[in-house]
């Protein structure tokens, strides 16, 4: 598995902190754009990385610009 980038690991702590200050669980972010809890989880641990499309509904659901959450 490659390593990941610093800037990768900050772009998961704001999709975390993002997370978390919308009140949301990451099961209620799964549900709410169409995907499953382990996803959102492997999202959040760099294990993980969502496409443009996701990051898209992601970004939507939080009510955050793309580029605040990701590294676009």
């Amino acid at each position: 598995m490659p390593r990941l980038k610093s800037h990768d690991m900050a772009s998961n702590y704001r999709l975390k902190a993002a997370r978390v200050l919308k009140g949301l669980t990451q099961l209620q972010l799964a549900n709410r754009v169409g995907s499953k809890e382990i996803n959102i989880s492997r999202f959040e641990t760099g294990r993980a990385r969502p496409d443009a499309d996701m990051k898209r509904r992601i970004a939507e659901t939080l009510q955050k610009p793309g580029f605040e959450i990701f590294d676009c």
